[in-house]
């Protein structure tokens, strides 16, 4: 919101220091962006007073002038204009001053005498553009003074940042209000009364609503026989000032006058509308109009429109229609004050794609008592500056009531205690008074009442918040807390997002956000089965983009999307985890479920290492970050060989079980997913259901002591079938090696000459000791003789080699 000091000092009086204005302002929530100045730059340019003027003895038309510039010895200066007189206040020029076409002026010999200075015209100074004489000067003009203190050249321009709630300040009248508050003085409001003819307003148009939720309040007034034209200077200024550009006068009358109150304002061509009537109503389903930008518009029946006889004519609070805009031939206008719900009006704005003047303000929230005073103000400077005669009356039509707040009970110690500070009630009353609320005590409260343009003020604590910005939250005293600070434990969810991402984080990922969103197409690009819960969505009501219409089921899209991206950049190893919710519809219709979970995404590098021969799977490095995940959370888990996962490759994934209940997957990820997103590297993924873990087992933290005793080792190997899964042997050894079985380790996995087809060989590492004393080799061997007859049970294993090792 631009503001004009100059046009807001016809509002009310501004205090002397432009610095205290600007501060007091802003600490009471007003924040400035910018500051500029209008106007010519009169800087060097004095006052001067002509003692004596002569002819000059060379030149029939020039002047030699004796003038007195308030430094005590006066100056000569030559000067050519007709009206200069001894006695006269002048605008002087020395040598050295820059003036505003960028002429440096200097000493200078005219006809044989020296010159040293100027006394300058309105043209000269860039304020006007008279040059048939020099600029006269009031007699009282001081001697010496600057010139733009006297003249007044120019203007300050602050533009202000006006936050959303508060609508009333997106006004030169709001504005003035927010002064009067800090500085006090009267507020002056401009004339707002019409002279009205003999015609009845009434008998030019007819006004109806038909959807009183979304206009409360219709008010419209007729001016006939207008001429228009260009607008006058100082209002094609103070548009110029506000950053609007002239139109024509009528136009620029109704800009002025939202301007001024924050009212927004549409005038029509009444000759242009089809049976003489408007009609305030739902656009129809496809329904078209061409507005004032020349773009047209697709309406739907949301969208609230005012229309004629046959149809739209403008779109309610957003833009007119370019059909009945006023233009060169037009003769009588209609003007609009209206009251639209800002909701209505906010949707509409946001859908077409169109942020006006108008709509920024009734989506704010305009005053509802000020649509009247607009009208017949718009209705007055009209008939002022393009002529025309008023209608008589108005023509209105009311809608649905308006909730305003109307009162609200403030205990007259909320604002002491809630600030900090030391307030009275009768003090907490003159604040309130000097932002037009009247509180009166009743029983134990204040009844405060609130004014018609603060929709923002529903609660007490609105109204403590006033107390302490009228006050000043700079005058609040800074004091320690008496209150006894008592420590705050994380809540669970937060402690089990913060334990997930700070192993995925020492397992070298790299955390990444994504939007809570996507296509409905992610779940046939991940391959979900048709009865999978993650098919089951919830539909944003108004996506921002239609690819991103669905609230997402899984994590892993969101990565996948990150990860090409990367790999267009050329990064050569992507590790990227992401710890969110996701959200699973109920087929109840009632809010979905959100779920905290955790995902990881790994790529293989295109090239190995310099002294690798070759590179291991992407996805026992995948496997490696889930098995640290799942132990620092604190979880008894185990990773199962099988293909349930359609999204994973069916030869290389493993489901994650914590007890009986899956909480993951992990795994490579099929090739046709990998074709989807555009990844054309080898991928590995996690997904573990953080939500899960509050219902099962925790992991037992045992001490064990340092046995001082040597330990003995045998490496087994032994042959097995393919398919058996080298996880479920590596638990079983773990389960049946006996309370003496220290550590277990699958060291190699062989497939080749010397072993049968559909067998391969697993080579196993065993550590055995005791706490107490050393073990025999007796005992070491009947350990192992145990584990070997239990694989062959179970497994069909046949023994290859046992090596008998070493103790140490």
């Amino acid at each position: 919101m631009k503001v004009s000091l100059g046009w807001l000092s016809d509002f009310v009086d501004l205090p002397a220091s432009q610095a205290e204005f600007e501060e007091r302002l802003t600490l009471a929530g007003l924040e400035i962006e910018g500051v500029e100045s209008t106007g010519p730059e009169l800087g060097g340019v004095v006052v001067g007073r002509v003692i004596e003027r002569e002819p000059h003895p060379r030149a029939n038309r020039l002047s030699l002038c004796r003038v007195d510039l308030g430094t005590g010895e006066p100056v000569e200066i030559v000067c050519g204009a007709p009206n200069v007189r001894a006695d006269l206040r002048v605008a002087v020029a020395p040598p050295g001053t820059v003036l505003p076409d960028g002429t440096k002026l200097k000493k200078a010999r005219i006809r044989g005498i020296v010159s040293s200075g100027m006394i300058c015209s309105s043209r000269e100074l860039g304020l006007g553009d008279d040059h048939e004489g020099i600029l006269e000067l009031p007699d009282d003009s001081p001697v010496g003074a600057p010139l733009d203190q006297v003249v007044g050249a120019g203007d300050t321009v602050l533009d202000f940042e006006i936050t959303p709630n508060r609508g009333d300040w997106a006004s030169m009248l709001g504005m003035a209000r927010e002064v009067r508050a800090h500085f006090g003085g009267e507020l002056r409001l401009p004339a707002c009364d019409p002279a009205e003819g003999e015609r009845g307003a009434a008998s030019d148009v007819a006004i109806e609503i038909h959807d009183p939720e979304s206009c409360h309040r219709y008010v419209g007034r007729v001016v006939r026989g207008v001429a228009i034209g260009p607008s006058p200077d100082w209002l094609v200024e103070r548009l110029r000032a506000a950053g609007l550009r002239s139109i024509n006068n009528v136009v620029d009358v109704s800009n002025l006058v939202l301007l001024e109150f924050g009212q927004p304002l549409h005038t029509f061509d009444l000759a242009r509308l089809r049976g003489a009537e408007l009609r305030v109503r739902r656009a129809e389903d496809g329904e078209e109009i061409v507005t004032l930008d020349g773009e047209r518009r697709v309406l739907g029946p949301d969208d609230l429109v005012i229309a004629d006889a046959e149809r739209p004519v403008a779109v309610a609070g957003v833009m007119g229609g370019a059909d009945t805009e006023v233009h060169e031939a037009t003769r009588e206008v209609l003007i609009e004050s209206a009251h639209f719900d800002p909701i209505r009006v906010r949707r509409t704005a946001r859908r077409l794609g169109l942020r006006t003047e108008a709509s920024y303000r009734f989506e704010r929230g305009v005053d509802s008592e000020g649509i009247v005073r607009a009208v017949d103000r718009c209705a007055r400077l009209i008939a002022e500056i393009a002529g025309g005669e008023i209608s008589r009356g108005r023509v209105e039509a009311v809608g649905g009531a308006f909730r305003h707040c109307g009162e609200v009970e403030l205990e007259p110690d909320l604002p002491a205690r809630l600030l900090g500070v030391e307030l009275s009630e009768s003090d907490v009353v003159e604040l309130l008074a000097r932002v037009d609320i009247p509180a009166t005590r009743e029983g134990e409260s204040l009844r405060c009442g609130i004014p018609s343009y603060r929709n923002d003020l529903r609660i007490p604590q609105d109204l403590v918040e006033e107390v302490g910005r009228i006050h000043g939250y700079d005058r609040i005293p800074y004091t320690l807390p008496s209150a006894a600070l008592r420590p705050v434990s994380a809540p669970p969810r937060a402690t089990r997002c913060d334990l997930a991402r700070d192993s995925l984080c020492a397992s070298g990922l790299l955390e990444t956000r994504s939007i809570p969103m996507g296509p409905a197409s992610d779940f046939d690009a991940l391959r979900l089965d048709s009865d999978d819960p993650r098919r089951h969505s919830v539909r944003v009501v108004n996506p921002i983009v239609e690819s991103d219409s669905e609230l997402r089921t899984s994590l892993l899209p969101g990565l996948l999307r990150a990860a090409r991206r990367n790999l267009a950049r050329q990064v050569e190893a992507v590790r990227l985890f992401e710890i969110g919710r996701v959200f699973l519809a109920r087929d109840s219709g009632e809010l979905p479920d959100e779920l905290d979970a955790a995902a990881a995404l790994l790529t293989a590098p295109e090239r190995t290492g310099l002294w690798e021969t070759q590179r291991a799977p992407v996805y026992f490095e995948a496997k490696g970050v889930a098995e640290k995940l799942v132990e620092d959370l604190g979880l008894p888990a185990r990773f199962d060989a099988e293909s349930g996962a359609a999204y994973l490759h069916p030869g290389a994934c493993s489901r994650i079980r914590s007890g009986r209940r899956t909480i993951g997957w992990v795994g490579e990820l099929h090739p046709a997913v990998s074709a989807r997103y555009g990844i054309e590297v080898e991928c590995a993924v996690c997904e573990i259901d953080l939500s899960a873990l509050p219902g099962l087992p925790r992991l037992e933290t045992k001490i064990q002591p340092v046995s001082a005793f040597p330990a003995s080792r045998r490496d087994l190997a032994v042959l097995v079938d393919r398919e058996q899964p080298a996880g479920a042997i590596l638990d079983a050894i773990r389960r049946s090696g006996g309370p003496h079985l220290a550590d277990v380790e699958l060291f190699d996995c062989y497939e080749g000459r010397g072993i049968p087809e559909g067998r391969r060989s697993l080579a196993f590492h065993l550590v055995f000791q005791r706490t107490d004393r050393t073990l025999t080799e007796a005992e070491v061997g009947a350990a192992t003789d145990k584990l070997t007859r239990m694989l062959t049970r179970r497994f069909g294993g046949e023994l290859r080699q046992v090596s008998r090792g070493r103790t140490g």
